[in-house]
């Protein structure tokens, strides 16, 4: 699994217009081949902050769909960003939940 995320800082007078093209991009982008989940989070402490994350399932379809006419909206929010952003792409070779959290406390005799 490859997470792709990207952390924008938006003057405020792009804001609405970042915003627009964002939001027309979530939902066709959560229903290509190979994504399994599309977010823009904003951020508590800055209204202007904003990170969307990308969840695809191989390389091969995030690399498909970066080379898409649909990836050009994602660039265009890029360059609204009044800041340098941020862009990562992590591969993620294994999953677990809070499983991980009892294992901790168990450990520590919390549990």
């Amino acid at each position: 699994m490859v997470l792709f995320s990207l952390s924008v800082v938006v003057a405020t007078s792009r804001r609405t217009d970042f915003l627009k093209s964002l939001n027309a991009l979530l939902e066709p982008t959560r229903v290509v081949p190979g994504c399994n989940d599309c977010r823009l989070y904003a951020d508590f402490e800055d209204p202007n902050a904003f990170t969307l994350v990308e969840e695809w399932a191989s390389q091969a379809q995030l690399d498909r769909y970066l080379a898409s006419d649909a990836c050009k909206v994602l660039v265009g929010g890029i360059e609204m960003s009044a800041e340098p952003p941020t862009i990562r792409f992590d591969t993620v070779t294994q999953r677990a939940g809070i499983e991980v959290i009892e294992a901790a406390r168990r450990a520590q005799g919390l549990l």
